[in-house]
């Protein structure tokens, strides 16, 4: 009956190409329609977009341009363009947040559209193409990506790497210039947007013998390869301008530590079911790394002959972007996995999963589309649930401590929000378990400090600040909090320096710049008055 019904829809509707990129919008919008009214999350964006507003309203090239895109002291991100989009957001927007959200749902569409055609650009079938596309566009660990205003990070260096890809594929099918002047935008583009991008020139050279072989000529690589190389040059001397020099050896050091990461993103990719808004080492769960890993080679054995270097290309890719991806500039404590990384290495897994193509063909026909049906259910269920957490601050880390107990930030953060709610009974029981989970946890004392300045407590406030201090000499809020102490002991001088030092580390600092000039006035009218 069922096989009935579906010739005759067969029989009526004739499938057009375009059609797919209709039904991916349509699966897409459906899905992270809830997200268009989420809140922000405290977890980077209030940084990013709220702290950071003046800076977003003067739109100022060179203030953007040379600087990290946290505009902070300890410089390492340089992500300029990330830092453009925001600027349009704010002031399309009216500095809404739904601007924000809409334009994350955007960029989700076009990578996902991206994808399809790259897929479909490197010959697998439309059929194959499109249920990849499908999978990536609801995949549950992606989520992250689309939900978490930040995580458009990761969505816009996708849509700017498979355009690269795109182009590269075309300059060398058809040496045409208007390809080679977009191979070089795009790569350009990529690197602005996040370090990552870095990877692009390795993956593009295998790229020619694993996808392009036959269309390789030296010419054209030649012509190519100078262009992407004075990019690379520009792009290095623009990042050190506005950075500095880079602590190589905390970086190899971190390197070192992700090395094995992969697998547990692995687990995600393809069992999500362990899923968290700010997931820590302590709580991951390898075993779904190791039994997915163990499934995908099961996978591909029954799916025999197998194109080895697509296969070698795909592992490639979703190692090493992932490891790349997870290397941060400080230590061991803060290292996390967060899934929003997953989006750009996902790509390589896609590649590896339509090599199982044998294996699928071998299946009845009815057992593939309930299969199907089953994965887009639960992915989508999943999605739906998952998406929720990012709702607001309050939501976003619920969860985070919910999935990651472990983690002392996810704790400090929990009591932030608490705190600025108001409750700072709850608050201060969460800053006492991060600093109990790890005794040099930044920020803890001083937001410990913070209740007891409200309660009036100025004695163990000034403690907290101080311990503080001592772990986080360059926190420019204790040195502001430390010095409000100091003024409403009317010991003005000292309060006068411990600001001065904040605006020194924190020159974006308006609430200290604000008082400072306030402090200033009052001193030179008492000692207007005293002279008098």
């Amino acid at each position: 009956m069922l096989s009935i019904f579906r010739r005759k829809i067969k029989a009526a509707y004739k499938w057009r190409s375009w059609h797919a990129y209709v039904l991916l919008v349509v699966v897409i919008v459906t899905v992270y329609a809830q997200s268009l009214f989420f809140d922000y999350s405290y977890l980077d964006d209030q940084q990013l977009i709220i702290e950071h507003a003046d800076i977003l309203e003067r739109a100022n090239p060179g203030e953007i341009f040379l600087n990290d895109v946290f505009f902070s002291s300890s410089k390492y991100y340089y992500r300029p363009l990330l830092t453009w989009s925001f600027v349009l957001d704010w002031h399309w927007g009216n500095t809404s947040v739904f601007a924000f959200h809409f334009s994350n749902l955007i960029f989700h569409i076009i990578a996902v559209c991206l994808l399809f055609y790259l897929l479909r650009m490197i010959g697998i079938k439309e059929k194959m193409a499109l249920i990849l596309s499908l999978i990536f566009s609801i995949h549950p660990a992606l989520s992250q990506a689309v939900a978490w205003i930040p995580g458009r990070n990761d969505v816009m260096v996708s849509v700017l790497v498979f355009s690269t890809l795109i182009f590269w594929s075309r300059w060398l099918r058809r040496e045409k210039l208007f390809d080679l002047i977009f191979l070089w935008l795009f790569f350009a583009a990529s690197l602005l947007t996040k370090e990552t991008a870095a990877l692009l020139p390795l993956f593009a050279l295998v790229w020619i013998f694993v996808f392009e072989r036959h269309n390789f000529t030296w010419l054209k690589f030649i012509y190519a390869a100078s262009g992407a190389a004075t990019i690379f040059f520009i792009w290095v001397l623009l990042r050190v301008t506005a950075l500095g020099g880079l602590e190589t050896g905390t970086v190899w050091q971190s390197f070192g530590h992700n090395i094995l990461s992969p697998l547990i993103f692995l687990g995600k990719a393809i069992l999500p079911v362990n899923l968290s808004v700010y997931p820590v080492l302590a709580d991951s769960v390898w075993l779904f790394g190791v039994i997915s890993f163990g499934g995908l080679m099961l996978l591909l054995y029954y799916s025999r002959p197998l194109r080895w270097k697509r296969l070698l290309f795909g592992f490639a890719w979703f190692w090493l972007f992932l490891v790349l991806g997870s290397i941060r500039p400080d230590n061991d404590l803060f290292r996390n996995f967060m899934e929003h990384r997953l989006y750009l290495p996902i790509f390589g897994v896609l590649i590896i999963l339509a090599e199982t193509e044998n294996f699928w063909k071998k299946r009845s026909l009815s057992f593939r589309y309930y299969f199907l049906a089953a994965i887009f259910i639960t992915f989508i269920v999943i999605n739906l649930v998952h998406t929720r957490s990012f709702q607001n601050r309050l939501s976003f880390w619920h969860q985070a401590v919910a999935s990651s107990p472990h983690s002392p930030l996810a704790q400090r953060n929990l009591g932030a929000m608490y705190y600025l709610d108001g409750d700072l009974n709850l608050a201060e029981m969460r800053f006492r378990q991060a600093l109990q989970l790890n005794p040099q946890e930044v920020m803890a004392h001083n937001n410990l400090a913070a209740i007891y300045i409200d309660r009036g407590d100025l004695w163990r406030g000034e403690i907290e600040l101080k311990k503080e201090l001592e772990i986080n000499p360059n926190y420019d809020i204790a040195l502001f909090n430390l010095g409000r102490i100091y003024y409403l002991r009317e010991q003005y001088q000292e309060a006068m320096v411990l600001w001065q030092r904040a605006l020194k580390v924190n020159p974006y600092n308006k609430e200290v710049e604000f008082y400072l000039q306030e402090l200033s006035n009052k001193l030179k009218t008492e000692n207007f008055h005293l002279n008098k």
